[in-house]
């Protein structure tokens, strides 16, 4: 699995190359972001088999600090993991065809915006 989120920094590192330079600043927030949002989908669907809405409400404050912590930690640890790796990575995924990273760009995407589905799904019908 750590391959697959090495590949996300990668890209968007690449992509925003001229705005965060090889730290890749951008990157490790999308790396966290993602990370977080996997761990939440998980979390709530779980919570959602158990509890009622109306059984969760009160908590909801609770449980959104809960996850900023979360975020905050996996920050600090992919910061610490990414942190200047990327002309390690781009000399590894240096030999990529057209095709490859097409393919590859659009699973990066997909990845930054299937974790949303959860969450807003089960925000507004559940």
């Amino acid at each position: 699995m750590s391959f697959f989120f090495d590949y996300i920094y990668y890209r968007v590192t690449q992509f925003y190359f001229k705005w965060d330079g090889r730290t890749g600043g951008t990157a490790i927030v999308a790396v966290s972001m993602i990370q977080t949002l996997l761990v939440g989908d998980i979390a709530i669907f779980l919570l959602r088999l158990v509890f009622d809405r109306s059984d969760t409400a009160p908590y909801a404050k609770t449980i959104a600090y809960f996850f900023g912590g979360i975020l905050v930690l996996l920050m600090i640890y992919n910061y610490r993991k990414y942190n200047g790796s990327y002309n390690k990575f781009r000399s590894f995924w240096r030999e990529e065809t057209n095709s490859q990273r097409l393919v590859k760009g659009f699973f990066v995407i997909a990845s930054l915006i299937i974790p949303w589905i959860p969450i807003l799904l089960i925000g507004v019908y559940w």
